[in-house]
C-alpha cells in the first residue's frame, strides 16, 4: 500500500440508505468524541439529503440521528460546529440552491437527534450559504458567503455561551484586481481569536489565488491582504481553488483538495498561520475531491467523506478516507488494534450487554467502552424501522 494516499475506511448500516451506499455533496461534518456526525448534502439522484448521521469510530457502524421530518431543509453548504452536546448549524441553503436561506442558528441533540431553533442576539450575519467557519474557543468564526448572486465578504463571530453575533469588520477590503473581495466556498483559519486568515473561494468570475491571503485583525477589525510563503523546497503555493475542506490543528491548516473550476485536486497542504508558510504534505487523497468535507478528532485524525471528482459530474463519492497527521498516544493504538481484531465489536444490540460485560472483566477501560454505545431508541428511530 502507497503511505502517500488516505486510507479508505469500511462502514457499515442497518439502513439501507446509509451513507456509505448514497454519496453527497454541500454536507458538513463534525468529530465529536469518538464519533464522526454528517449532517446535509445533496445527491443529484436522491436530491437534498435533510438527515443527520454518526458515525462510530471504533465500530464504523453509521447511526441515524434524524431525517427529513426533523432535520431543516436549508443543509447544503451550511457551517457546522459542537457545543455542548449539540451540532450547531449556521446558515446554509435548499435546493434549489439559493431559493431559500437562513442567517438561523439551528441546534441538534447528539443523542435524541432533537432539532430548535437558538435565540441569538446582536448583529447577525446575513441569510447567505457558502460562508467559511471556524470555531476556536467560546467563538464561532464566520467569513464571507453567497446567496447565489451577491458574492459576500462580512465577517461575524458567534460568543457560544451568550449566542451573542458580532459583526468583526465590513466587507470594506480592497479589490484584488478590481474585482470585490466577496467570495464563497473558502475556508479559514483562526489564530489565537485574533487573527482570521480566509484561504481560497470564488466569485462568479474568479477562483482566489492562496498566494495572497486576506487576513482580518479581530480587535481592530481591519483586513490586510498578506502575501503568503511559499513551500521552502519546491518554491511553490497550492493553486487557486475553491469547495476544498480544510482542518485545524493548533496553529497549523490543513487544506484538502477542491477545484479551480477545471482541475480537481488530490493534494493536502499545511498552513503556518503564524508565518503564513505553506508547505505540501505528503498526503494525497485518494482521488481528487472538492464540495467534499473534513474533520479532525481531538488526536489528530483526519476524516474526509464525500464530494465530487470530475468537474460537472452528477456523481458524488460515497467514500470515507482517514489519515493520522500525528503520533498516536499508545492507548489509542492499542484501542485500535482491539477493536480491528475483535469481531464481537460489531454484534447485534441484543448481545451487547453480555459483551460489554465480558470486555470490562477482561479490563478494557470503562471510558473505552463509552465509545461502543449506540444511540437511545427515539420515537423517530422506533417509527423508522417499523417501516
Amino acid at each position: 500500500m502507497d503511505e502517500r494516499y488516505m486510507d479508505e475506511v469500511a462502514t457499515w448500516a442497518v439502513e439501507d440508505n446509509y451513507p456509505g451506499a448514497v454519496g453527497r455533496s454541500g454536507h458538513r461534518l463534525c468529530c465529536c468524541d469518538s464519533f464522526l456526525y454528517s449532517v446535509g448534502g445533496y445527491n443529484s439522484q436522491h436530491g437534498l439529503l435533510q438527515e443527520v448521521w454518526r458515525l462510530n469510530l471504533s465500530t464504523g457502524e453509521w447511526e441515524q440521528v434524524s431525517d427529513s421530518t426533523t432535520t431543516p431543509s436549508v443543509c447544503v453548504s451550511h457551517c457546522l460546529v459542537s457545543s455542548g452536546g449539540h451540532l450547531l448549524m449556521l446558515g446554509g441553503t435548499s435546493y434549489p440552491f439559493g431559493n431559500v436561506l437562513t442567517n438561523e442558528v439551528e441546534a441538534c441533540d447528539q443523542l435524541t437527534g432533537e432539532w430548535q431553533t437558538l435565540h441569538t442576539t446582536g448583529q447577525k450575519p446575513p441569510s447567505l450559504y457558502g460562508q467559511a467557519a471556524r470555531r476556536a474557543g467560546e467563538y464561532v468564526y464566520t467569513v464571507g458567503g453567497t446567496s447565489g448572486y451577491h458574492f459576500s465578504f462580512h465577517a461575524h463571530a458567534l460568543h457560544l455561551p451568550t449566542l451573542t453575533w458580532t459583526t468583526l469588520a465590513k466587507p470594506d477590503l480592497c479589490k484584488q484586481d478590481g474585482e470585490s473581495p466577496g467570495r464563497y466556498r473558502a475556508e479559514i483559519g483562526v489564530l489565537d481569536g485574533k487573527t482570521v486568515v480566509v484561504v481560497g473561494g470564488a466569485s462568479a468570475f474568479t477562483v482566489f489565488s492562496l498566494d495572497q491571503l486576506p487576513v482580518l485583525d479581530v480587535r481592530s477589525g481591519q483586513w490586510e491582504v498578506q502575501r503568503a510563503h511559499p513551500d521552502p523546497i519546491t518554491h511553490a503555493h497550492p493553486a487557486p481553488r475553491r469547495g476544498h475542506a480544510a482542518v485545524q490543528m493548533n496553529n497549523d491548516l490543513y487544506v484538502i483538495g477542491g477545484t479551480d473550476g477545471m482541475t480537481v485536486y488530490d493534494d493536502v497542504w499545511r498552513l503556518h498561520l503564524p508565518s503564513l508558510t505553506w508547505t505540501r504534505h505528503p498526503l494525497r487523497l485518494p482521488t481528487p475531491l472538492y464540495f467534499h468535507d473534513a474533520a479532525l478528532t481531538q488526536n489528530g485524525i483526519l476524516y474526509v467523506y464525500g464530494g465530487l471528482s470530475s468537474v460537472g459530474s452528477s456523481q458524488r463519492s460515497s467514500a470515507l478516507y482517514r489519515a493520522k497527521l500525528q503520533a498516536q498516544p499508545l492507548l489509542e493504538v492499542a484501542w485500535d488494534a482491539f477493536t480491528l481484531h475483535c469481531p464481537t465489536i460489531t454484534s447485534s444490540p441484543a448481545q451487547y450487554s453480555h459483551i460489554n460485560h465480558e470486555y470490562l472483566a477482561a479490563g478494557v477501560p470503562r471510558n473505552l467502552m463509552k465509545r461502543l454505545a449506540k444511540l437511545p431508541k427515539t420515537k423517530y428511530q422506533l417509527n423508522s424501522h417499523e417501516h
